[in-house]
């Protein structure tokens, strides 16, 4: 088979990303599962390259298609490029423009149909506010650049496929979300990507919202009106869906061997537990776009920016599964 085409965004270029993204490709076994091409400012990766001893050469190209896919890893400029070295740390106009242009670019690519696969360094969701944009994160900037609404984000930990219904909203505004439409393209959304993926009989654990599942009714009504309807629903499609199940237990359960995907109600409850396993165990996935995308599961670390001492765990985890889903 081919070796797929990974498109690798260089991410904030006063965070990690670009540096952890060389020092995974860095394996040279990885290397050789795919093809990957490096989106963003030339001078980011080559400042990136001095963090990251062992790291192929790069070689800067003007176009795709001069992409030569060898030794040394090819790197296509975005439309925009960053400030003349950035100061570790800190996010500007300039850098949140020159960290989206890469995303734009893979988009373009994907679309067109040039590249198999998207992986997203870290970059600052700040960079969206700051430019005007009404995303919350990068799947919705994303989503929206290719037309594909119906998009979501997952995880991964230990085996555990994640999901949750509200993603980057105020709290206040979960509620509201948890309707049974919803909650059923979730379930629904999930159990199709695990199968997509290898996963022949997923066994979906859906939690509760409320303390213990609300008690019957006494400590909230959307585990009764909305989320065991749901549940309801996507049993009688065939699907193997159990729940609600009180938040506090869901995790320990399915990390047990009871479930091989959660959906969670909301962010902090899907995730709390998604982060708590080694980087390298965890993982999130975009799915629902033109190509399989992912990310790591942790920001752009100001705090070591620069200092050459990123894990490379999470990106490297990142790489694997997206070469997986692309058909490698």
């Amino acid at each position: 088979m081919t070796q797929p085409i990974i498109a690798i965004t260089m991410g904030d270029p006063a965070g990690v990303g670009a540096e952890i993204a060389l020092k995974a490709l860095g394996d040279a076994a990885l290397r050789a599962r795919c093809h990957p091409l490096l989106l963003g400012d030339p001078a980011i990766w080559a400042r990136a390259a001095r963090l990251a001893p062992g790291a192929p050469a790069l070689r800067p190209i003007a176009a795709p298609e001069e992409a030569a896919y060898g030794a040394a890893l090819d790197v296509l400029p975005a439309a925009v490029a960053a400030p003349a070295d950035p100061p570790w740390g800190a996010i500007s106009v300039a850098t949140a423009r020159a960290m989206l242009a890469p995303l734009d670019l893979a988009c373009d690519l994907a679309l067109a149909g040039r590249i198999q696969g998207i992986v997203s360094a870290p970059l600052n969701k700040e960079a969206f506010a700051l430019l005007g944009h009404p995303f919350g994160d990068e799947l919705e900037y994303m989503a929206a650049r290719t037309n594909c609404p119906q998009a979501f984000i997952l995880g991964i930990m230990r085996g555990v496929w994640v999901t949750a219904v509200a993603e980057h909203v105020p709290f206040r505004a979960i509620a509201d979300l948890i309707t049974r439409e919803n909650v059923l393209a979730y379930i629904r959304g999930l159990h199709d990507m695990m199968q997509s993926a290898g996963h022949a009989n997923p066994r979906i654990a859906v939690a509760a919202l409320n303390v213990h599942g609300g008690e019957g009714g006494s400590i909230g009504t959307e585990e009764i009106t909305e989320i065991a309807p749901a549940i309801a629903a996507a049993r009688a499609q065939g699907i193997d869906a159990l729940g609600p199940i009180p938040a506090d237990t869901v995790f320990a359960r399915a990390l047990g061997g009871e479930f091989t995907g959660v959906v969670g109600m909301y962010h902090d409850q899907a995730n709390i537990a998604r982060k708590l396993q080694p980087m390298a165990e965890r993982v999130t996935l975009f799915a629902g776009l033109p190509v399989p995308c992912s990310t790591t599961a942790h920001g752009v670390a100001y705090d070591i920016a620069g200092r050459g001492v990123a894990d490379a765990g999470g990106m490297r985890a990142a790489l694997e599964h997206v070469i997986a889903l692309a058909g490698a």
